[in-house]
């Protein structure tokens, strides 16, 4: 009779020891690591066990926790460096802090008055590609908004967001105000990260009317997800009028 010691059982494998979670997707990896930057069991700046250490104490495979820290570092939730190994993004506040200007900021500069109009709000699930943006369950609910910027009085851009129903207290009832939820998050939130994509659409049925164009037109894209401390907060997608120019400078 083979007596086996519980402490000497495969931490992976097709035996385990009973009690102990096991990490078998790359998603759930993910979310743990999360979790201890959340809870500050990691914090800025530090250097987190290598994917090896990872995959033994979660009890997966190598190539499931690098796929989730590829993720993550795609994010700019972490840094990784080849023969360094990975590290909590400690530079991450610095970068989105620049990039991610409240919309005011960028209409008063050309000397417009700004103006900022809820158009609609309503709990959804999450599309596939705001669920993985956001690191969230195709079932979690979060909050669909679309506003309306001005620049005197005249369609400047329509934004289309999703806000994490719990990323941070307050955020959905400043929504509600009528304040723009990443000037929310600039006043109210220590830290920022976060991901910035230029790209061109075609204007949709929704965000046409908003702008008073043609569906179907090529306009200007940007889209952006938000974090702070480990935790997901928004992703947002602001479409421009066909023509419009936006410039950033650091």
């Amino acid at each position: 009779m083979l007596i086996v010691k519980p402490d000497s059982l495969p931490v992976y494998g097709g035996i385990r020891p009973v009690g102990r979670q096991s990490y078998n997707t790359w998603q759930s990896v993910q979310n743990e690591i999360l979790r201890r930057i959340r809870t500050g069991e990691w914090t800025l700046g530090d250097l987190i066990p290598t994917e090896f250490q990872l995959a033994e104490e979660m009890g997966c495979a190598r190539a499931t926790v690098n796929r989730a820290l590829t993720q993550l570092a795609d994010d700019g939730i972490v840094q990784r460096r080849r023969r360094v190994g990975t590290r909590i993004a400690e530079n991450a506040a610095a970068v989105a802090s620049a990039e991610a200007t409240p919309i005011r900021a960028e209409v008063e500069a050309m000397g417009a008055v700004f103006g900022y109009r809820l158009v609609a709000q309503d709990a959804v699930d999450p599309p596939e590609h705001v669920a993985a943006a956001l690191h969230v369950g195709a079932r979690q609910p979060v909050i669909r908004y679309r506003a309306l910027i001005s620049a005197d009085a005249e369609p400047y851009c329509s934004e289309v967001g999703y806000l994490v129903a719990d990323g941070a207290d307050g955020l959905d009832l400043a929504l509600e105000s009528g304040c723009e939820p990443v000037e929310w998050m600039r006043e109210h939130l220590g830290s920022l990260s976060g991901k910035l994509e230029i790209l061109a659409t075609r204007l949709t049925d929704e965000c046409a009317e908003d702008l008073c164009a043609q569906k179907g037109l090529p306009v200007l894209t940007l889209d952006r997800s938000l974090w702070s401390d480990g935790r997901a907060l928004s992703y947002s997608r602001r479409v421009y009028p066909p023509g419009h120019r936006v410039g950033f400078m650091r």
